[in-house]
């Protein structure tokens, strides 16, 4: 009898559709029925126990019933005609249900579950730490809702028992041809052995879903873009067993495909411990159970495909040896930590090795100077650059690194045993040392052997590499770790584990404490609480998980742990962070003279000299203040001042900044949330945007359409007799969304206005000096000359510096006889600086590389856009470009929270960018002008794997 006559007979069902799934054992399928809903089909094999089904489908109705894996959902079972959940189709085709289901030879057991929406965590290509975090919580939950199933009928064991892992390995282990994974699997299995031999009566026991794998958890994609676990699939290996399995499942699978598996492994153990508590004993067996259980797929697999396997099992097998490798070189006592420190349990503190000897370094001459690197400090050079993509960055130096201008000698600092002596893959000594310390030196040429015993003050090594290059020096408290250290940079997320793990040696070689890091205190955590108690809500700082910069430079900043991130967005420091010509510039006039602008010194007038230099005529006279928004501040006071109007144009959606009269001024805040509206002589035009607008991209008359939106506003206001003062417009406008004007717009946009006795501003706070490439100017892209000029961010590479140019016709007329002065605007300091920043700008060319490398950043994104629906508009000048997020082409809804979540990913990859324009939706792209096509690359790389993932 066919599927479909069965369920049509047994369930009532009508199907239109049937197509296969995966599985173990159970043959499943997908049937659609007329009805338009979904069902799975289970087809278990002869002599599956009918209870032991009917065990399964009560553990899923207690689990629904309860509520308490809410909103994570589980099959409802459809019942038969007779009632229960299990039918029988004998060998002969007879179909039987109720109290007649006995799983007789040969007879086959069918049973229909409801079908829940949802990829499984294996389809997904990325694993956010959000979702990871909520495959912790669902473990909680799943133990918390079978808690009162003790009980019921389950399985007694099978297979996966986690609990017999050992029997389950010795299985399949003589498939594995790879002696290197033998020995992994038998290191791991041995680990196994020692936890459960230690804790196993510590351990609590329960009913639990023992195989929240990546196969049966569900994830979909919710409201805020970001795909959440939404199900939970086959109960079959249910056991009454430790209760921690459940989390040690989860925690194996969700270590496959990650490049720090350590790290995807804690997000899941902090998900757990915040619904449901963690013991000391389940802490100290979770990794060893985790993964052994990986062994046990590893090698079942292995096995059964040599036995004629299916494509199942290379899918299981194909991410499982390479997270073996990487597991079986990380020791247990370390990863206990984390997880110890991911579930907020005590840790042990820090207790430095310490004793009374000292490391002698002798050299060539007498005694050349040793450059000692601290331990788990941030790596000289403020840390590696990210050269791959996706994982954490190690930046964090395990030991302490001794490098000498000249070869030396190394003398044992304590009695000790040689243990290991190597030269592959580098030269390598490992002593122990009473009181169960082991230390680690790597780099040295041994003049021991293995089994030796040295007495302190013995010569054990020498230098093995060319003098300047360092040698490695780390005590540990385990030989077990001592040997499987490789790695000499450790990610940030665990310097608090191997601080425990491998205690700072520089006591224990005679040379001091560690000298304390830059920042030392003042975590990411603690400035946010500090942030919290002494600043507005309205401050707020950019990321869901801000990074804690302490260190800028070039084109990159640096947290607290010597993360590297590229600034792709912060067009304030626009000659690069830290310029060194910068820096010497303001080092030195504070040391000379910084007082206000109202006396007399060389600077401001050299200043003015310069900057006016670089703008077309008559524009040629100086107002210095403090910032962006001050400048547009004195821009519209000057222009009333002087025509004796009010009212003033803008562009729709523009931002010119945040003092009362201007934020009155700019649409982007008074029409966003909490905006009170514009001030009644605020007049919005259209915004010429060629990708939302009216006239697009393909009219070549699209500037002087839009420009014809001004006439109209001018007409209006003309006719009733309130003639503007001005027009306000970025030469491009930034917080808008990267908009980019229509050849032609502001030349007739400045004509209307100038025709109507109004005066034009040009607000080039964040596309002036050089930014555009083409043009120094933004205005100059335009073909236009301004009335008045305001400067700002980019002036002073990030110091308070701005600046208004007008012509002196209209500088006169806005002097009345009532003084302008402004304290801090063109001090000495600030000249000094302005002037570093042309300079720097001219003598390295930087108008040129934002052109050159512009267009290549440039065409990189729009090879992305080709390849990614999610981009529906590459747009940009120079170093000055927007990349706006859609969710449909068609309609070109905007992709706000995707932009948002894209900025969010790309940062915790190393490479800053932020969303802006009125619907969030635009990622711009200001960064400093020493932005290289390397740097372009890096972006566009790390954007095309952010946009490839499965959020």
């Amino acid at each position: 009898m066919v599927i479909t006559e069965v369920l049509e007979q047994a369930f009532g069902l009508r199907p239109v559709a049937v197509s296969p799934l995966g599985g173990e054992v159970d043959q499943n399928l997908a049937v659609d029925l007329h009805d338009g809903t979904r069902v799975v089909v289970k087809i278990s094999p002869p002599g599956t126990d009918p209870d032991h089904l009917r065990g399964q489908h009560t553990l899923m109705s207690l689990a629904a019933q309860q509520g308490a894996l809410d909103p994570v959902h589980v099959p409802t079972m459809v019942p038969s005609q007779t009632g229960d959940t299990v039918v029988e189709l004998a060998s002969d085709g007879t179909v039987r249900g109720g109290e007649s289901v006995r799983g007789g030879a040969g007879a086959r057991l069918v049973t229909v579950q409801g079908w829940v929406e949802g990829r499984t965590l294996s389809e997904l290509n990325a694993h956010s730490v959000e979702l990871l975090g909520e495959l912790g919580g669902t473990a909680a939950r799943m133990v918390h809702a079978l808690a009162s199933a003790k009980g019921l009928p389950t399985a007694s064991s099978h297979h996966w028992d986690l609990l017999r892992a050992p029997e389950a390995v010795t299985d399949g282990i003589g498939a594995v041809d790879d002696r290197a994974r033998v020995e992994q699997v038998r290191r791991i299995v041995s680990w196994f052995d020692d936890a459960m031999d230690r804790h196993r009566t510590e351990l609590s026991m329960a009913v639990v879903h023992h195989d929240l794998n990546d196969f049966n958890v569900l994830a979909r994609r919710g409201m805020d873009g970001r795909h959440h676990v939404h199900g939970v699939l086959d109960f079959a290996d249910a056991l009454y067993t430790v209760r921690v399995s459940e989390l040690a499942i989860a925690v194996a699978y969700a270590m496959l495909r990650k490049p720090n598996p350590l790290s995807a492994a804690a997000a899941v153990v902090r998900g757990y411990a915040a619904e449901l508590e963690l013991t000391d004993a389940e802490l100290a067996v979770l990794y060893p159970l985790a993964a052994v259980r990986l062994c046990v797929n590893a090698v079942t697999w292995t096995k059964r495909c040599a036995e004629g396997g299916t494509a199942y099992g290379q899918e299981r097998m194909r991410h499982t040896w390479p997270a073996i490798a990487h597991l079986a070189r990380t020791p247990p006592e370390l990863a206990e930590l984390v997880f110890r420190e991911a579930a907020g349990a005590t840790v042990a503190p820090v207790v430095p090795v310490a004793g009374e000897g000292a490391l002698s370094v002798l050299g060539t001459s007498a005694g050349p100077a040793v450059d000692v690197r601290a331990h788990l400090h941030p790596v000289a050079e403020l840390g590696a650059r990210r050269s791959t993509v996706a994982g954490e960055t190690a930046t964090h130096r395990l030991g302490v690194e001794l490098a000498s201008a000249e070869p030396f000698k190394l003398f044992a600092p304590y009695d000790g045993v040689v243990e290991e002596r190597d030269a592959v893959p580098e030269p390598l000594l490992i002593l122990r040392h009473e009181g169960n310390i082991w230390s680690r030196w790597t780099g040295v040429t041994s003049t021991v052997s293995r089994g030796d015993r040295v007495a302190a003050g013995d010569v054990v090594g020498k230098a093995a590499v060319p003098s300047g290059v360092g040698v490695r020096v780390a005590v540990f408290r385990s030989a077990e770790t001592a040997r499987l250290v490789e790695r000499a940079l450790v990610p940030a997320s665990e310097v608090g584990a191997w601080a425990v793990v491998s205690p700072d040696p520089q006591e224990f070689l005679g040379l001091g404490v560690r000298r304390s890091r830059e920042g030392d205190g003042w975590t990411a955590g603690r400035v946010l609480a500090t942030r919290d108690v002494h600043f507005a809500r309205s401050q707020r700082s950019y990321y869901e998980r801000p990074m804690n910069l302490v260190v800028g430079r070039g084109t990159w900043l640096y947290d607290e742990f010597g993360r590297g991130y590229l600034d792709a967005m912060n067009n304030v420091s626009h000659v690069g962070h830290g310029n060194p010509r910068v820096v010497a510039a303001a080092t030195a006039q504070l040391q000379r003279l910084n007082t206000n602008s109202r006396f007399l010194y060389p600077g401001i007038a050299e200043y003015a000299e310069r900057l006016t230099a670089l703008l077309p005529d008559p524009l040629d006279v100086v107002f210095l203040v403090c910032s962006g928004s001050e400048a547009n501040d004195l821009a519209i006071r000057m222009a009333r001042q002087v025509t004796g109007r009010s009212d003033v144009l803008v562009v729709d959606g523009a931002y010119h900044g945040n003092t009362s009269v201007i934020t009155g001024l700019s649409p982007n805040r008074y029409k966003g949330p909490g905006g009170t509206g514009p001030d009644p002589t605020t007049h919005e035009v259209e915004q010429p945007n060629r990708y939302r607008g009216r006239f697009g991209y393909g009219d070549p008359q699209a500037g002087p359409k839009y420009a014809a939106d001004v006439q109209r506003q001018l007409d209006r206001l003309t006719q009733r007799g309130r003639p503007p003062a001005a027009f306000i417009a970025e030469s491009a406008m930034g917080t808008a969304g990267s908009i980019f004007y229509p050849d032609g717009y502001l030349d007739h946009a400045y004509a209307a206005v100038r025709a109507a006795g109004g005066l034009c501003i040009a607000d080039e706070v964040q596309v002036g000096f050089g930014r555009l490439g083409d043009v120094f100017w933004g205005f100059q892209s335009q073909d236009v000359v301004p009335d008045i000029i305001t400067m700002g961010k980019p002036i002073g590479n990030g110091h308070p510096m701005a600046a208004v140019v007008t012509t002196r016709e209209i500088a006169d007329a806005f002097d009345t006889g009532m003084k302008y002065f402004n304290t801090f605007g063109g001090n000495p300091v600030s000249c000094a600086i302005g002037t570093a920043v042309l300079d720097e700008i001219a003598e390295q060319d930087l108008q040129a590389r934002a052109a050159e490398t512009g267009r290549e950043f440039r065409s990189r994104l729009e090879q992305l856009a080709a390849r990614h629906e999610l981009i529906g508009d590459v747009r940009g000048h120079g170093m000055y470009l927007g990349v706006e997020l859609v969710r449909d082409r068609t309609t070109k809804e905007p992709a706000g929270q995707e932009a948002l979540l894209v900025s969010e990913l790309m940062k915790d990859e190393g490479v800053l960018v932020y969303p802006t324009g009125s619907a969030g939706n635009v990622l711009k792209l200001k960064p400093p002008l020493t932005f290289t096509k390397r740097d372009a690359e890096l972006f566009t790389d790390v954007l095309d794997e952010v946009l490839t993932r499965d959020w």
